[in-house]
């Protein structure tokens, strides 16, 4: 029997496959899926496979109708709301969405529900969005239709680029500390969606700059990385299949690859550093005011070479393509980290050296715990998943009122189970890479 952490593995595999066709890399869905039927693909856990073009078109049903949760092993067709959305109704869906492809979606569902062609009962909003976030739409331009090639990039958001920058020191206190510039580019337009500078460049800087892009910008349909430990995580894998995001890695020792985000931290050394004094800012915060004064005032708003208009203005005449979240709660839960805990004996686990406690009816199962970092440094509950459905919640252990506890029931608690998992911040094995020159054309 597959354990959560192989039924995860092999969700993000079948996502991997099934992504070409989510973000529109393959002229024809029945081609693309007849192709990777005629030879065995390599499973996590289970080998190498062959899957029929059924299996595999069945898979991009159950993508658009659940999300990634829906494309774990053994997932229940009748568990959640999510499969409200039947074949039938998601062709209605698309064909009103294609015909009216400017119209917000907030819109579009009250549109459909006073049509009666969905009900508020069934599919929720979030549902909707969950579902509607993977259709694509078709230019209204007529002259345009039918040019873009497998992995053209004439259109925002399409792919973006993203990397590290070794930044400034700078003296905080009476520390002196390198700074990292992460930074995304959109490749159609040179907007730079997001970018800061950060004291660290882990997982949990990209987290944060990743998201505040997609607040910012919208849902990218592909996310070029290098190879890099932080973009190699499993982490990384599980916010970008949430989101429907095709996540690319550069091929090794390729710079030029990653041409649009170097010529843009080119620039951020020749027009931004070049014109600073690192020894009079004081913190990171200070710094950071200062860049994003000049992203926004000098970057964005200048006219770039390649394409005889700013950056901000060519985002904003193909501002109707932009895939905003619409809903917040559900973009926070695709940003989740997720890690597995068995439950100690008596009802404790801990995440990042920190004792939580829940409820005595999970003793001895192991769970997937979902939480925003943030949560650890409040009181925030942790939430707890069995099998892609959500069961309980772990609270922070209050040692003050746990001191009240009789002493013979104190001795019986263990502070760390020797069964615990680590957190999944490390690199996960190299998956294949894709050239980025033959995305290109």
């Amino acid at each position: 029997m597959l354990d959560e952490k192989a039924r995860e593995a092999i969700a993000l595999k079948r996502f991997s496959l099934i992504s070409p066709v989510l973000n529109g890399q393959v002229k024809n869905q029945k081609e693309y899926f007849d192709a990777l039927s005629d030879k065995p693909i390599e499973i996590p856990y289970l080998g190498m496979r062959r899957y029929t073009p059924k299996t595999l078109r069945g898979w991009l049903y159950q993508y658009l109708r659940g999300g990634i949760e829906a494309l774990k092993p053994g997932y229940r067709s009748d568990r959640g709301k999510y499969r409200k959305i039947d074949f039938e109704l998601s062709e209605k869906i698309k064909q009103k969405k294609l015909e009216h492809p400017e119209m917000p979606n907030k819109l579009l569902y009250e549109t459909l529900i006073g049509e009666g062609i969905i009900s508020p009962d069934k599919v929720s909003l979030s549902t909707f969005y969950r579902f509607l976030k993977n259709i694509p739409v078709k230019s209204l331009d007529k002259e345009k239709e039918g040019k873009t090639k497998r992995f053209s990039h004439e259109y925002i958001n399409e792919l973006w680029q993203t990397d590290v920058m070794y930044g400034s020191y700078i003296k905080e206190g009476k520390t002196k500390r390198q700074t990292y510039l992460i930074a995304y580019i959109d490749d159609a337009s040179r907007l730079c969606t997001y970018a800061r500078f950060y004291y660290t460049q882990n997982f949990l800087a990209l987290r944060d700059s990743f998201k505040e892009a997609v607040l910012r910008r919208g849902i990218p349909k592909m996310l070029y990385t290098d190879n890099g430990k932080i973009y190699r995580s499993t982490q990384l894998d599980y916010i970008c299949a949430s989101l429907g995001t095709s996540l690319i890695h550069a091929e090794p020792f390729s710079p030029h690859s990653k041409g649009k985000v170097e010529r843009f931290f080119h620039t951020v050394r020749m027009r931004f550093l070049s014109t600073i004094d690192p020894t009079s800012i004081k913190s990171i915060d200070e710094l950071n005011m200062m860049f994003f004064k000049w992203l926004e005032e000098d970057y964005n708003r200048k006219e770039h070479s390649s394409i005889g208009m700013s950056p901000l203005d060519f985002f904003m005449s193909q501002i109707s393509r932009v895939n905003m979240c619409g809903d917040i709660d559900m973009l926070n839960e695709c940003f989740l980290i997720r890690v597995n805990r068995k439950v100690n004996k008596d009802a404790t686990l801990k995440v990042e050296n920190i004792l939580y406690e829940t409820e005595e009816k999970f003793k001895g199962m192991r769970l997937e715990v979902r939480y925003d970092p943030q949560w650890l440094k409040d009181n925030t509950p942790l939430l707890l998943f069995h099998e892609g459905k959500k069961v309980g919640e772990a609270y922070k252990v209050n040692f003050h009122d746990n001191a009240k506890i009789p002493v013979e029931y104190i001795e019986d608690r263990k502070v760390v189970s020797e069964n615990e998992d680590t957190v999944d911040f490390a690199a996960k094995p190299n998956s294949p890479v894709i050239s980025f020159n033959d995305i290109i054309d």
